[in-house]
């Protein structure tokens, strides 16, 4: 990573109060103008946005490997926005004003995201819930001039429509024959889990975030474990470590064919799709006989993993690992099916630019050319075992690609993960009953997954996730616009886009 302005604006953060270890520092109000401008010059990578009702928290990766919280006490109920600096900050921005009532001055963009004016009040997490008017105020949408100009017209798509998609209002001006704009509407998919997780007991947390986004279950049980685990100061056994790393590989692969098969689908491969949809079958099957629950739910929790489950959890490693070849195998065969290469290359196209201020990671990110793998500050994991790459072009094809080596990556991690593996039988340990702060990420399968806690009297005080799928929502509107509207529907899929993880 670059060290712009000589790493000015994580010198500047340090320089304020450290109230959590060494990572998350108070800074007064000149102290987070300060940061503001430091940010103009300076790459420090942003991360996520948040509050706990009192003050305005913002997450960024110093060197590309050291968590780094910035706090400040809006004043007043407002504070300076980081989107003026951080495109990438600009739905967190909306997201926590709709749930704390906090202004974010100079902000790209102050439309509300999550509420749409149906809630029982407004900033129903803030100190002073305000009243909610009636009948709500439909949504405002950036005008399109070029359709104005072009004659064109106006495409929404969902949510309500009755098409097999997620829960988002896909707004596209046409004109010229092509997409002269596109905008997401989401939120109707929320479901107060920042609320929902303060008060609750560590282990009841760990099993709401479980349900947070389908297909990635075991990335943010991990990272909300990780940060708890960090928070109460909680050591867990080498056992649980690799147990975490073999199903959040099982977790990758599984997902990976999910977005491959809805690929092929929009790509009117239907042999792929089928391959893809009948090989991720037999994977969550196998997971469901073994460990009684298909999407890996559960089994990893605060202090470790479920008792009894090691031996298990090596035995489906070596079976997922065994089919590797042959999975793979079988997927290029139907990839070369007449006119989908075409199809996918040069459409879509994400620049490492794009993706690199929209703090697009993962496999999308990965697909062009940035190398953002937080697998890299997990435990667990070793850095031979991260050889899957990136891809330069940034298209449809490459995300395809991406996914392909990155299933064959975590198969010969769950080989190699199985294969100098002697189980100490001791999977758990008890969750200390302290009270602290922590903060724990996990990468998942569309990209990383990150949780701050505080934990008090046994109980989760205040929480925060941070999903992807934001930053996927940002990144596809870019890619969207000039792309012809029969792609659409391809880009979309390509990225992986889950609506219900960008609406908490």
């Amino acid at each position: 990573m670059r060290n712009g302005a000589n790493g000015a604006a994580a010198a500047l953060i340090r320089r304020g109060e450290a109230e959590a270890g060494t990572w998350r520092f108070r800074l007064d109000e000149d102290g987070w103008r300060g940061l503001v401008d430091a940010l103009r010059d300076d790459p420090l990578p942003f991360v996520g946005l948040w509050s706990d009702g009192r003050d305005v928290h913002a997450l960024f990766l110093d060197g590309g490997a050291h968590p780094l919280v910035a706090s400040v006490a809006p004043e007043t109920g407002r504070y300076l926005g980081l989107s003026s600096v951080r495109p990438a900050a600009s739905l967190p921005e909306r997201c926590l004003h709709d749930l704390w009532g906090i202004a974010a001055m100079d902000a790209r963009d102050v439309r509300p995201w999550l509420d749409h004016g149906v809630w029982t009040s407004t900033w129903p997490l803030g100190a002073r819930p305000g009243p909610v008017s009636w009948p709500p105020d439909p949504p405002e949408f950036r005008p399109v001039p070029a359709v104005a100009r072009a004659g064109g017209m106006v495409q929404g798509i969902g949510p309500a429509d009755g098409l097999p998609q997620a829960p988002g209002h896909l707004r596209l001006g046409l004109a010229g024959g092509g997409i002269a704009g596109a905008e997401w509407r989401l939120g109707y998919a929320h479901r107060g889990l920042v609320a929902r997780l303060c008060g609750m007991e560590p282990a009841a947390a760990a099993r709401l975030a479980g349900r947070a986004a389908a297909g990635a279950s075991v990335a943010h049980q991990a990272a909300l474990c990780r940060a708890i685990e960090a928070a109460t100061d909680t050591a867990i056994g080498a056992d649980a470590v690799r147990c975490r790393v073999i199903l959040a590989e099982i977790e990758r692969i599984a997902t990976h064919l999910h977005d491959l098969s809805r690929i092929g689908r929009a790509a009117g491969a239907s042999a792929l799709a089928a391959c893809c949809e009948r090989l991720r079958e037999e994977t969550l099957h196998l997971c469901g006989r073994m460990f009684g629950h298909r999407m890996l739910m559960d089994l990893v929790v605060p202090g470790g993993m479920l008792e009894g489950d090691v031996a298990t959890i090596g035995a489906v490693a070596g079976q997922v690992a065994g089919r590797g070849d042959d999975m793979l195998r079988e997927i290029r065969r139907h990839l070369a099916w007449p006119g989908l290469a075409g199809r996918v290359r040069g459409c879509g196209t994400l620049t490492e630019a794009m993706a690199r201020a929209l703090g697009v990671g993962g496999v999308v990110g990965r697909a062009s050319a940035r190398e953002d793998d937080v697998r890299r500050l997990e435990p667990g994991y070793r850095r031979e075992w991260l050889d899957s790459g990136v891809r330069g072009d940034g298209d449809v094809a490459a995300r395809i690609d991406q996914r392909l080596a990155e299933i064959g990556g975590s198969c010969r991690m769950l080989a190699a993960a199985r294969r100098d593996w002697v189980p100490d039988g001791a999977p758990r340990s008890a969750v200390r009953e302290r009270a602290g702060e922590g903060i724990g990420c996990a990468e998942g399968p569309r990209g990383a997954v990150w949780y701050w806690v505080r934990v008090a009297d046994g109980a989760v005080q205040a929480a925060f996730p941070r999903d992807p799928a934001l930053a996927h929502v940002a990144a596809l509107e870019h890619v969207l616009d000039g792309a012809d509207p029969e792609d659409a529907d391809l880009i979309v899929r390509s990225f992986g886009l889950s609506a219900a993880a960008a609406d908490l």
